[in-house]
C-alpha cells in the first residue's frame, strides 16, 4: 500500500473509535479524581490531616527527635542501671536483674560483683553501671568525664547520666499520660456539650470559664502544697483537670459546625440515630484538633512538670527528673553541666513537640486544605 494513500473507511472508523474510547477513560478518570478530591473532606478528613503531617519535612524531624527520645526513655534500664543485664553470679544465672531486681542480688551492684567474682562469674553491664538513686559520697559535683561518671554528678553524688536518661521516661512519660487524659476529657465534654446543647453546654461552659480563670502552674503548685504526699499521679490529674478547657472549646465549636453540615441533615432525613450521626458523622470530622491538643498538651504538661522540680514543690518520692537538677545549680552555680545536659534534652523534647504540633495546625487549616485541593483539581 502507497503511503500516501488516504486510509480504508474501516481504519478511519476504528482509529475514531479508540479515540473515543481513550478521551472517555480520561474523562472517568478525571471524574474519579475530582469525586474522590471531592469526598475526601467528608469521609477522611483525620486522615487527610494525618497524611498532610507525615509529608511535612519539619514534622518528620520532630518525629525523629521524639523517636530517639522514646528509645531512650524505653532502654534506659538498659543504659544506666547498678545491676547487669546478664549475669552467672554464685552459680546462677540471671536474666535482665537490672528490671527484675532479683532479691538475691538485693545488696549487690556492678561494681561489687566486679570486686567479689569468683570463677565462674561473669556479667554484662549496662552503658553506666549506675542507677538514678545511688549515691556515691565521694564523688560529689564531679565534673564531666570523671571516671565512672560520663556526665558528671550532682549534689548528692548520683550520676547524671542515669539521671537524665530516666528523667527521659519519666518526663515523656508523665506527658503522655497527662495528654491523654486531658484529651479525653476534652474530647468528651466538648463534643456532648456541642452535639445535646442545652443544660449539658450550659454547664460545661461555666466550668470551662471558671478554670480558664487559674492559671495551670498556680493551681499545680497549690495542690502540691496542701496535698502531705504528692505524687506523680496527683500532678498528672491536677494537669489534666484544668488544661482540658481549651480543647473542649475547640470541639465544641467543631461539632456545632459540623452538625449544620449537609451530609449530617441528609443522615437525619434518612432516619439515622443521634448514635450514628454523632459516632459516624460529627466525631470523625470533629476530631482533628484532638492532633494538635495532644503535642502541645505533651509540651506544655513537660514543661510545667520541669518547672514544678526545679521549685522542689513536686513529687517527693525521688523520681529522676531534668527540673531537680536544674533546681540543684542554682544552689551550685558552678556546676555547669547541672544546666547544660538537662537543659539541653527539655530543649530537644519541646522543640520536636513544637514541629509535630506547628505541622498538625497547619494540616488543619481549612485556607491550606482549599489551596491545595484548587491546585491538585487544576493539575
Amino acid at each position: 500500500m502507497n503511503d500516501n494513500e488516504p486510509p480504508a473507511p474501516e481504519s478511519h472508523g476504528a482509529l475514531q473509535l479508540s479515540r473515543r474510547k481513550t478521551s472517555s477513560r480520561r474523562l472517568v478518570r478525571t471524574s474519579v479524581v475530582a469525586a474522590g478530591h471531592a469526598a475526601a473532606p467528608y469521609a477522611t478528613m483525620t486522615r487527610i490531616a494525618v497524611a498532610r503531617i507525615a509529608q511535612s519535612r519539619l514534622a518528620r524531624l520532630g518525629g525523629l527527635i521524639l523517636g530517639v527520645l522514646a528509645v531512650v526513655a524505653l532502654l534506659a534500664d538498659f543504659l544506666a542501671s547498678d545491676l547487669p543485664l546478664v549475669c552467672h553470679w554464685h552459680g546462677t544465672l540471671y536474666v535482665l536483674p537490672n528490671i527484675t531486681h532479683p532479691a538475691a542480688l538485693a545488696n549487690t551492684d556492678c561494681g561489687r560483683m566486679q570486686r567479689e567474682r569468683r570463677h565462674g562469674d561473669w556479667l554484662i553491664e549496662p552503658l553506666a553501671t549506675h542507677g538514678p538513686m545511688d549515691r556515691d559520697p565521694e564523688s560529689v559535683l564531679s565534673p564531666p568525664l570523671t571516671a565512672g561518671h560520663g556526665l558528671g554528678t550532682d549534689a548528692q553524688g548520683r550520676d547524671l547520666f542515669a539521671r537524665v536518661v530516666h528523667g527521659t521516661r519519666a518526663a515523656l512519660g508523665l506527658g503522655l499520660a497527662g495528654s491523654t487524659a486531658l484529651v479525653a476529657i476534652g474530647l468528651l465534654l466538648g463534643a456532648a456539650a456541642g452535639f445535646f446543647g442545652g443544660v449539658i453546654d450550659g454547664l460545661v461552659s461555666r466550668a470551662v470559664e471558671a478554670l480558664v480563670a487559674i492559671p495551670t502552674l498556680l493551681l499545680v503548685l497549690v495542690v502540691g502544697a496542701v496535698v502531705p504526699h504528692a505524687t506523680t499521679t496527683t500532678l498528672v490529674w491536677t494537669i489534666a483537670l484544668t488544661r482540658w478547657t481549651e480543647l473542649a472549646r475547640i470541639v465544641r465549636a467543631e461539632v456545632l459546625i459540623t452538625l449544620g453540615s449537609d451530609y449530617v441533615t441528609a443522615a437525619r432525613a434518612l432516619g439515622a440515630s443521634g448514635r450514628r450521626i454523632l459516632v459516624r458523622h460529627v466525631l470523625p470530622n470533629a476530631i482533628g484538633p484532638v492532633l494538635v491538643a495532644a503535642a502541645f498538651g505533651i509540651a506544655s504538661i513537660v514543661l510545667i512538670e520541669a518547672a514544678v522540680d526545679f521549685l522542689r514543690v513536686g513529687a517527693s518520692d525521688g523520681t529522676p527528673s531534668w527540673g531537680e537538677a536544674l533546681g540543684e545549680a542554682r544552689t551550685h552555680p558552678e556546676a555547669w553541666w547541672l544546666v547544660v545536659f538537662p537543659t539541653t534534652m527539655l530543649l530537644f523534647t519541646l522543640f520536636a513537640l513544637n514541629l509535630v504540633g506547628d505541622a498538625a495546625r497547619d494540616a488543619l487549616d481549612p485556607r491550606l486544605r482549599g489551596e491545595e485541593l484548587g491546585r491538585d483539581m487544576r493539575g
